[in-house]
């Protein structure tokens, strides 16, 4: 979603008028407006009238996601493998601070 926003940066766009621009992924309008709202508490996008505007609050956040989206556009396996990583070594952390698995201390 942050990709599209940064390829419409003119544009301001209605979380249905989200979904239906980025088929045929599948995404809920409520699932957009949950992204949208921590995109905008990042300072990634802005909301006016519920319409959402790509609009990075710093020169800083503006060239990461320039970054993300070259990375995104040259490598995108790559990418999406390393975020899952992230996203595993981050869930095997909290799993293991409630030894959720079950094994024994």
């Amino acid at each position: 979603m942050l990709l599209f926003f940064a390829a419409h940066p003119e544009e301001a766009f209605t979380a249905e008028e989200i979904v239906v621009a980025i088929r045929p992924k599948v995404v809920t309008v409520p699932a957009m407006k949950e992204y949208a709202a921590v995109f905008v508490t990042t300072g990634l996008i802005t909301e006016a009238n519920g319409r959402f505007q790509y609009g990075p609050a710093t020169p800083n956040l503006e060239r990461s996601i320039g970054e993300l989206t070259r990375v995104y556009n040259e490598r995108p396996v790559t990418l999406i493998t390393a975020i899952y990583k992230i996203a595993d070594s981050k869930l095997q952390s909290f799993s293991d601070s409630f030894n959720l698995r079950g094994d024994k201390e």
